[in-house]
């Protein structure tokens, strides 16, 4: 039930588990053979301890496993108790999203090529919402766009919390204009999320902004100082909006379905 527990869990090498599995069914079957030993014997009934080469067997097997089975299942929760501890410094208690650190560790030694981008996110005004309707309610327009990102995981997309009001989103195996379409559908789902406070509803927005990997390769803290510089222009540019390096030059106008309600 350990090994199959597990097993199904999956955090740990399998080649340990099969270890666990191979001694617990050895430990079976020593104590098979000495019932087919009796059973052979016509022993139905028993006044004493049997004694035959299955007993004798048996005693040597079953000793073996259940301390390689004690060892092993007590080195099993160890690691699963180590696994659990990660994830947790690697996870933002508040939002459930990965943090900071997490995106070091992930990131941090991996090259960025065309196409792999890193989308900044900072909640617009934030100060001003923990001001006004407290932090309470700051804590819930965190989870509500925490929440919004989530719904656009998928296979390639990692999403941060960074600290505060910033976000980070990781698209991999996406071009220029897939990661900055996927970035705006972000904002433009939390536009429309409202959270009720007691001084009425409460609409947020977000900016953003893209950078990307090259095809040389670039590294995370590049991405990131592009990202950044991004991020600051669509703050200037008048919130609300994502903006990427490659369309500064180009002056293009904030989407409309990224202006406020």
């Amino acid at each position: 039930a350990i090994g199959a527990m597990f097993w199904i869990n999956g955090s740990q090498d399998r080649r340990i588990l099969l270890v666990v599995s191979f001694l617990s069914g050895t430990c079976a079957m020593s104590f098979a053979f000495c019932g087919v030993v009796l059973l052979t014997k016509g022993q139905w009934t028993l006044a004493i301890a049997p004694d035959n080469w299955a007993e004798r067997l048996n005693s040597v097997v079953a000793v073996a496993c259940m301390t390689g089975l004690g060892a092993l299942t007590l080195s099993l929760h160890h690691l699963q108790a180590q696994i659990e501890l990660k994830a947790e410094t690697m996870t933002d208690p508040l939002t459930g999203l990965l943090n900071r650190r997490a995106l070091t560790s992930l990131y941090g030694e991996r090259s960025f090529g065309p196409f792999m981008s890193i989308v900044m996110f900072d909640l617009d005004h934030f100060k001003r919402t923990n001001d006004v309707y407290g932090h309470p309610v700051g804590d819930q327009v965190l989870c509500r766009f925490a929440a919004v990102i989530k719904k656009y995981a998928r296979p390639g997309v990692d999403a941060f919390r960074l600290g505060g009001e910033e976000f980070a989103v990781v698209m991999s195996r996406m071009t220029d204009e897939k990661a900055y379409d996927l970035a705006s559908k972000i904002g433009v789902a939390f536009g429309a999320e409202i959270v009720p406070t007691q001084l009425g509803k409460l609409r947020s927005t977000v900016s953003g902004g893209i950078g990307f990997g090259e095809a040389s390769g670039s590294s995370l803290d590049n991405v990131l100082t592009e990202a950044d510089a991004a991020l600051y222009a669509a703050k200037r540019a008048g919130r609300n909006c994502v903006i990427s390096r490659k369309r500064m030059g180009k002056a293009e106008p904030i989407k409309p379905a990224l202006r406020s309600a």
